[in-house]
């Protein structure tokens, strides 16, 4: 399995799998927009360049899909 890499020419995720992506879904399953944050994740490191070069992105997705969940479970109405 290749390491998750980010371009930051192109602005595009490298190595994320199928598979991969599905693993996250049903590991967040209140998020069903998964794709839509990983689009949104470059437009952030793309605003944050100092804080956009990571040594392991795949933790960062997880960390940032994990604060997402966090906050839509916080303002879902019961």
């Amino acid at each position: 399995m290749n390491k998750i890499t980010f371009n930051f020419e192109s602005l595009r995720w490298e190595n994320i799998t199928v598979d991969q992506v599905k693993l996250w879904e049903n590991a967040y399953p209140s998020l069903d927009v998964i794709d839509i944050l990983l689009n949104k994740m470059p437009v952030w490191m793309d605003a944050n360049p100092q804080k956009a070069h990571k040594k392991n992105f795949k933790r960062f997705i997880v960390g940032w899909l994990s604060r997402q969940e966090d906050r839509y479970k916080q303002f879902k109405k019961p």
